[in-house]
């Protein structure tokens, strides 16, 4: 036998036999858990939730506008600048 055909029969029995069986173990264990259980998920409600929170974090930041505002507090007048 050689090493070519080795590799292939080994790829051959892992496309055929081995990567059905994980698919369908994996599909079990989704279907056979609630959303809130499954690990790195929060289910629907909660990425629904985290994509409104950060909708409202990046509305509520204050603009450049803002920024200019609170530093000058007052505008400085004509009359300040003293001359006529």
């Amino acid at each position: 036998m050689t090493f070519s055909l080795i590799f292939w029969s080994i790829a051959a029995v892992a496309m055929l036999i081995v990567l059905p069986v994980v698919m369908i173990r994996g599909m079990v264990d989704h279907f056979r858990t609630r959303p809130s259980e499954r690990r790195g998920s929060g289910g629907i409600s909660a990425g629904i939730g985290a994509a409104l929170h950060e909708l409202d974090r990046i509305i509520a930041r204050p603009s450049v506008e803002h920024h200019v505002d609170t530093e000058q507090r007052v505008l400085k007048r004509e009359d300040d600048q003293g001359g006529e």
